[in-house]
């Protein structure tokens, strides 16, 4: 008689921690990235109220070559990380840096636009003259000094 031997994943984690900033929380495994974020605000909530959720992020530390790394967790593969996470498993919580935009890029005139080029050409070759007098005259003061 032959018997044959399946080998079984182990049961996904009821339960794993999230930890941020030396604080550590255990919390149900997120089914979505969304959702962890959501546990993560819930968890940590005096520290991450008011943080746009876009900003907080995942990680594992991972033993790969013999060093110990942390590896981010996408939105993409956030439920195919929870089904192979270990109960208690620690999930690292980050916040990025916040992104400060100061107003819109500068505006640039077209490549065809001939308005006032005449215009601009005198001014700018009659500034880049004048710079080019100042800066001669301030080399020679330092040459004969």
């Amino acid at each position: 008689m032959q018997t044959s031997v399946r080998r079984q994943s182990p049961a996904p984690a009821d339960v794993v921690t999230y930890r941020f900033n030396n604080q550590m929380m255990y919390v149900p495994p997120a089914e979505s990235f969304d959702q962890a974020v959501t546990f993560a605000r819930s968890a940590f909530e005096s520290d991450l109220t008011g943080i746009d959720k876009g900003r907080i992020s995942f990680s594992l530390n991972v033993l790969a070559n013999g060093k110990q790394s942390s590896v981010g967790i996408s939105k993409v593969a956030w439920s195919r990380i929870m089904s192979h996470l270990a109960r208690y498993e620690i999930i690292d919580v980050h916040v990025q840096p916040e992104i400060k935009v100061f107003g819109p890029p500068p505006s640039y005139r077209p490549c065809g636009s001939t308005e006032g080029n005449e215009k601009e050409r005198h001014s700018s070759s009659h500034s880049s003259s004048a710079l080019h007098r100042l800066v001669s005259k301030c080399l020679f003061q330092r040459l004969s000094a």
